[in-house]
């Protein structure tokens, strides 16, 4: 590996971690909506120069966490309201469905037996939260993170690389509708999600193919339900 490469993959490595750091700062509601976030402030406290902060808020924005204003920089955008999430229940349905049912079709077997394991996976996780005595932020996140996984499976088995794309836009998205995580452990809807995942699951198992997309669409409106309720 020659000097340059290895610089490359130096900035690449802290470029990658500025950006999980503030991810997880955005996602634990650290910064209040609309607080400004100081690229050259970010810099001092990480010991970094300003580019590679700069180049993380850049990649950021196009999550929906934060949005550039003129005259102020980089803010923490605003939760999503009513309208915004029922459109994006709408975009996840004509994306998800589409992809299960491609992956449905491709191979119903390794469908099931990826969504069984993903299942198990997404149980396990709930289950540490249940027997934690406080809502830890880690432990929240490896929930969230299996349950995408779980959703993941569609994707990965349909093999389109443009309803992916698309599936990963809307992921990123996501996490401004979970940002009431922090009221509580309630509101974490575990019991109904990990139930619903289940029935999808069960519906591929049982080569159901309608019934494993109503069974999606149940969830997903369910879901838009339960953090606008």
């Amino acid at each position: 590996m020659t000097q340059d490469e290895q610089l490359r993959r130096e900035r690449q490595a802290m470029r990658t971690e500025i950006h999980q750091i503030v991810f997880d700062r955005l996602t634990t509601n650290m910064w209040a909506p609309g607080e400004r976030l100081s690229i050259d402030g970010l810099a001092r406290e990480l010991n970094v120069s300003p580019t590679p902060v700069r180049e993380a808020l850049v990649s950021l924005e196009l999550s929906g966490l934060i949005t550039y204003r003129p005259q102020r920089g980089y803010v923490v955008a605003q939760p999503l309201d009513q309208d915004q999430i029922d459109e994006l229940i709408d975009a996840r349905l004509v994306v998800e469905r589409a992809a299960l049912s491609r992956a449905f079709r491709k191979n119903w077997q390794d469908l099931g037996d990826q969504l069984a394991s993903a299942h198990d996976a997404h149980v396990r996780t709930a289950e540490r939260i249940q027997r934690s005595d406080s809502l830890d932020y880690d432990l929240v996140r490896d929930y969230f993170d299996a349950d995408t996984e779980f959703h993941r499976q569609f994707l990965t088995l349909a093999a389109n690389e443009f309803l992916s794309s698309m599936h990963l836009s809307l992921a990123a998205h996501a996490h401004r509708m979970r940002h009431i995580w922090a009221n509580g452990r309630d509101r974490l809807d575990l019991e109904e999600t990990l139930e619903e995942h289940s029935q999808i699951a069960t519906r591929v198992k049982e080569r159901n193919h309608d019934g494993a997309l109503e069974a999606l669409q149940a969830h997903l409106e369910n879901v838009g339900q339960r953090f606008t309720g």
